[in-house]
């Protein structure tokens, strides 16, 4: 696991390198905050640049960039990361890793998510070195008090600055012990390389590193209802710490799909016809109850129970659409 409440730098087990935010502007001296992360709810966030890690348009498949973007308040599963066995993996997807491109241990080397390798995978390994004394984490509460149904405002887009989508503007590395070189990231010319100049993929020092090209519709349409029911499986018929790993996208997901079959089971039950008017308000209603199961059961903060109600609801009503035909 990750420490809580405290600063670390993240350090390939390869050697002394760490985990960078390129910045090409910005020469560090006595700066390391770039450096340096913390861990929120499954997020890692960059003490530099409030951002946190995202696998770049949200495509959470082997062998894709890592960027630094704003932090989103649903469809998260492509920010979520946990830390296991050295290795830092998707919540979502445990077997999808943190990972050194082609195995280097030079600096300016780019991270990408990458299938977890059973062996040779030293590139693939990684020490959390905790850094300063630790801090009192804030206290997070929802917009709505207690109102779990809430709906969560959309978080403020990207700052503006020179060039906010770089092509691989995160997931260079740097040397920890000499934080007050002038070049920390000695990246070389290679004319064949497709980025130019720059073979590592990171951003040219024409802008301000850290943001990649957001992902499309952050707040679009909820999980396959193919996928849904796969997962309802693992959420309603296996073991607590078999599930640990699922994102609260895939459980409200799956607290949807129960929705959609017990509401149908109920006026099946009762030998009732189905009152399209209705359905999808009932269907919304039962899926924020689950929801609220859930958050109970696993300590979720209200927050959290937050936006997997408003996921839950918003695929309550997708699904009972396509399972009734209700408008």
């Amino acid at each position: 696991m990750f420490p809580s409440n405290t600063y670390f730098y993240i350090k390939s087990s390869l050697g002394e390198n760490v985990v960078d935010v390129y910045n090409g502007e910005t020469k560090k001296y006595n700066d390391n905050e770039n450096q340096l992360w913390r861990y929120e709810d499954g997020h890692l966030i960059n003490k530099k640049s409030d951002l946190v890690v995202d696998v770049r348009g949200g495509d959470t498949k082997s062998d894709t960039p890592l960027i630094q973007y704003n932090r989103k308040m649903t469809m998260a599963s492509n920010q979520r990361w946990g830390y296991r066995d050295g290795f830092i993996h998707l919540l979502s997807d445990p077997r999808l890793v943190l990972d050194i491109k082609g195995g280097k241990n030079k600096k300016g080397t780019k991270l990408i998510l990458y299938q977890r390798k059973d062996d040779e995978n030293e590139n693939q390994k990684w020490i959390v070195e905790p850094f300063g004394e630790p801090f009192q984490a804030a206290q997070v509460e929802g917009p709505y008090g207690n109102n779990p149904y809430g709906t969560t405002p959309q978080p403020p887009p990207p700052s503006s600055v020179d060039n906010p989508y770089g092509t691989n503007p995160y997931g260079t590395q740097s040397d920890s012990n000499n934080p007050y070189g002038t070049n920390p990231y000695g990246t070389t010319p290679d004319s064949n390389n497709p980025y130019g100049s720059n073979p590592y993929g990171t951003t040219p020092q024409s802008g301000l590193a850290g943001y990649g090209a957001p992902d499309p519709s952050p707040y679009g349409a909820p999980i396959p209802y193919e996928q849904a029911a796969e997962v309802h499986r693992q959420v309603y018929n296996e073991p607590t710490e078999r599930k640990a790993h699922l994102s609260h996208q895939l459980i409200a997901g799956a607290a949807a799909y129960e929705a959609v079959k017990a509401y149908g089971r109920h006026q099946e039950g009762k030998g009732e016809e189905f009152n399209h008017s209705f359905i999808k308000k009932s269907v919304a209603a039962i899926a924020a109850a689950q929801i609220v199961k859930f958050a109970e059961e696993h300590d979720w903060s209200s927050k959290d129970k937050e936006e997997a109600t408003r996921q839950a609801e918003a695929a309550a009503n997708h699904y009972s659409q396509r399972e009734f035909g209700s408008n």
